[in-house]
């Protein structure tokens, strides 16, 4: 099991974003969600996670001032975990989110719980 803990206000996944590149048109990540999935991702390597290769079970403590959607805070984390963790988010086959209100932004934070799922 690896326990890893995000600092910092979550951000959920962005919708998908269209470029135009002179006559090509191309779909893209927000800058901001790639940052965070590169954090999550940085966070999890320095935490010596390796990815698995069976089915895992993934578990979110989100410690947010306000408003976030939990689903997509799980799918931006998801996707930062993705070649860290495991080698794809199909992986995932158990995902539980709980979401806890903080007073100060100081305490915004994601905690995670990784395992090999049985």
């Amino acid at each position: 099991m690896i326990k890893l803990t995000i600092p910092g206000r979550p951000v959920p996944k962005g919708r998908p974003r269209l470029g135009i590149h002179g006559r090509k048109a191309y779909v893209y990540t927000p800058p901001k969600t790639k940052e965070y999935e590169n954090l999550v991702g940085w966070v999890a390597k320095s935490a010596g996670c390796r990815p698995v290769e069976g089915p895992v079970s993934v578990a979110l403590s989100v410690y947010v001032k306000g408003r976030l959607d939990a689903d997509n805070i799980a799918k931006s984390i998801l996707d930062g975990l993705t070649g860290v963790a495991y080698e794809d988010d199909d992986q995932v086959v158990e995902l539980v989110v709980r979401k806890h209100k903080v007073k100060r932004k100081e305490e915004e934070r994601v905690e995670i719980e990784i395992k090999e799922a049985v």
